[in-house]
């Protein structure tokens, strides 16, 4: 069994042998394969076309697509300088039999080839670009060449679309002829750089030309034109304003046209020498002046027809200020015979009619300027609004006003009736305490009684002056009322001390046999009520002696009095 496996191994060990040596051979005959594939890509001589492109006129993108190439071959050089290195490695690996070493040699020599041929296709692709830019831009320069006579006759038979630019454009066009043959001669010496340096400013100046040919005639078309025709336009329309009594700012006008007028001398002379650039933004000046001088004639031909319609409104609004005023003063002059004017209603009144007197000078001043064209109507705009504002304030404050004043008479009567009121009030309270049968009132009360009594006769007085000052007789007023009220209380006290001092005395006097010192309170206390109307002492008399014999005695008597009311 033992030689059996020993033989087996030994046939494994055979094959595998075998088979390595047979994979290798056929990787050597793979390595050689790919020294064919790099001999085929070198054949291909990409550096002697990359050599020869060098010759041609390069100029502009032209050399920066070569530049491109270059930096892209000179990779491709070290890709077949890494095939060389990977070729060898793999060569050697064949020689053993370390298959799998071999195969990643293989891999490694495959995507560099890969790469290699992909890079040189992309050098090829862009040689293949650049000599076709270069036939292209060649053609083009050939069929200016060749179209230079057209160009030339035209420029001489359209004198209308060059003008000033005529003999420069020539000149500019002539001496393009000239670089054309230096160009051609330079070529034929095979020098390179001056080529390429002449080829490239032949191209630029075979696009200046085309753009001169372009740009002068539209532009000396739209300056012998569209601005002339518009220039006729405003001065026609200007002058169709004035007979229709628009007022425009004539300085304004004068200065636009001859701003018009210079600009157009300066782009005349732009194009003469060739300086386009220059004569478009020329052109774009004059236009823009030329819109602004056709905004400013339709601005003003509006601000005409809204002034005459605000106008009516206007003068409404006039009438109903002045009328108000002159109401305002009427009133005031009556008011004045009746009541003292604290609060400088006519300083108010005054001041609106100065302010409408102004604005009545200031409408004739504008219709004057107008008349004598001094003034535009825009400005005469401006004038109005300021009136629109100035005549919602004055018609707002002034019925503020006379609203004010028309509370006068409501005012004096309402502060009649409440001192009529107030007065009554005041019997009505004599007659109430008089009713109760007291001995007396107390001094303290009697002082406050009397001197509201004075305050209500100078009350009186100032109602019934010949000029009334409201606010004295308001500010009199809520004193008489408030001191009245306060009366009130009192006598109210006043009422309720007595009751309770003559309960106290009728309750008290059950001890006055017993208790001296009960009998000499109750003695004075009758003084108290009888000969000085001090209630109030004598309830506080009777209490201190009666609090002696009977603690709860006085709380009881305050808690069964009975309320008053006056």
């Amino acid at each position: 069994m033992v030689i059996i496996v020993g033989l087996i191994i030994v046939l494994l060990v055979f094959a595998l042998v075998a088979w390595a040596i047979l994979t290798q051979r056929k990787a050597a005959g793979q390595v050689a394969d790919f020294e064919l594939a790099k001999k085929a890509l070198l054949d291909e001589r990409v550096q002697d076309e990359i050599k020869k492109a060098k010759k041609i006129s390069l100029t502009g993108q032209a050399l920066r697509e070569y530049q491109t190439i270059q930096g892209q071959y000179q990779y491709l050089k070290d890709r077949f300088n890494k095939i060389d290195q990977e070729q060898y490695k793999a060569q050697k690996l064949t020689g053993g039999l370390n298959v799998w070493g071999t195969k990643k040699a293989l891999r490694t020599l495959l995507s560099l080839s890969k790469e290699a041929s992909q890079v040189q296709a992309s050098i090829k692709d862009g040689l293949d670009n650049l000599y076709q830019q270069n036939d292209r831009h060649h053609a083009a320069i050939r069929q200016f060449h060749e179209e230079r006579p057209a160009i030339v006759e035209r420029i001489k038979s359209e004198p209308e679309s060059f003008g000033p630019a005529t003999d420069k454009l020539l000149d500019f066009v002539q001496q393009g002829e000239e670089s054309y043959q230096e160009y051609l001669g330079l070529v034929e010496a095979e020098k390179a750089v001056e080529a390429a340096e002449a080829f490239e400013a032949l191209g630029m100046e075979a696009g200046q030309v085309t753009h001169f040919m372009q740009a002068i005639p539209m532009l000396l078309s739209q300056l012998n034109g569209k601005f002339a025709e518009q220039v006729e336009e405003i001065q026609n329309g200007a002058e169709e304003l004035r007979q229709r009594g628009v007022v425009l700012d004539e300085d304004v006008v004068k200065d636009g046209l001859a701003f018009v007028e210079e600009e157009k001398n300066k782009e005349l002379s732009a194009i003469e020498e060739l300086k386009v650039k220059e004569a478009s933004e020329t052109a774009s000046a004059i236009e823009e002046k030329i819109q602004s001088l056709y905004d400013m004639m339709e601005a003003e031909l509006a601000a005409y027809h809204r002034y005459f319609k605000q106008q009516e409104f206007i003068q409404k609004g006039f009438d109903r200020v002045k009328e108000q005023n002159h109401s305002l003063m009427i009133e005031l002059a009556y008011l004045k015979s009746r009541f003292t004017l604290s609060h400088e209603e006519e300083e108010q009144q005054q001041t609106y009619e100065n302010e409408i007197q102004g604005m009545v000078e200031g409408q004739k001043e504008v219709a004057d300027a107008l008349a004598d064209k001094t003034m535009t109507y825009s400005k005469a705009l401006e004038r109005q609004s300021h009136w629109v504002l100035l005549l919602k304030e004055l018609d707002r404050d002034q019925i503020a006003l006379y609203k004010q004043i028309q509370t006068f008479q409501p005012a004096l009567k309402s502060a009649k009736q409440r001192a009529q009121d107030d007065v009554a009030s005041l019997k009505d309270l004599k007659r109430t305490l008089e009713r109760r049968d007291l001995p007396g009132l107390p001094k303290v009360f009697l002082d406050h009684f009397f001197a509201l009594s004075d305050e209500m006769e100078r009350l009186e007085t100032s109602l019934e002056a010949s000029q009334v000052d409201l606010d004295d007789v308001q500010r009199q007023v809520n004193i008489v009322s408030s001191d009245l009220d306060t009366l009130k209380d009192e006598a109210k006290i006043v009422a309720e001390q007595a009751e309770l001092s003559v309960t106290l005395v009728q309750y008290a006097s059950r001890y006055r046999e017993d208790n001296a010192k009960m009998a000499q309170a109750l003695s004075e206390a009758k003084d108290l009520y009888e000969k000085d109307f001090d209630y109030a002492a004598v309830v506080e008399k009777v209490k201190t002696a009666l609090n002696e014999v009977e603690p709860d005695a006085y709380a009881r008597l305050v808690a069964n009095q009975d309320p008053v009311d006056l």
